[in-house]
């Protein structure tokens, strides 16, 4: 399989999504001065403050920042790893990911409340 680049990802923030964004870069900066997660969060925030576009839409401030796809990824990992440092998880859900739950039926015409089915009975009436 060949890896290419997916393009741009657009984001649009209201003021205080923005706001809290950059502080949580911000803090994620200041840990240390040679590291690769600060040095990935001084990056992003250095962007956004550069690169992000302001504007008024319905009364309200927005920014809007397009992301490469590898910035964005940095982006999720790094508030995820921010999120994960400051807040309690009472649930695991790594079990659950990709896996279908065995009580999934599937779409269609096995359950019996769904388009078909209703369409099929009504067709028979």
């Amino acid at each position: 399989m060949k890896n290419g680049t997916l393009g741009s990802v657009s984001v649009m923030l209201d003021r205080s999504e923005a706001n809290a964004l950059l502080h949580m870069l911000g803090v994620i900066a200041a840990l240390e001065e040679s590291n690769v997660y600060s040095d990935d969060a001084r990056k992003l925030m250095n962007k956004i403050l550069k690169h992000g576009r302001t504007y008024s839409q319905k009364g309200a401030d927005k920014v809007s920042i397009y992301f490469y796809d590898n910035e964005a990824t940095k982006l999720i990992m790094l508030t995820s790893l921010y999120l994960s440092s400051g807040q309690y998880q009472p649930e695991d859900f790594f079990p659950s990911i990709g896996r279908k739950h065995e009580t999934e039926e599937k779409k269609g015409l096995g359950i019996p409340n769904s388009a078909e089915q209703n369409t099929q009975t009504d067709s028979h009436q």
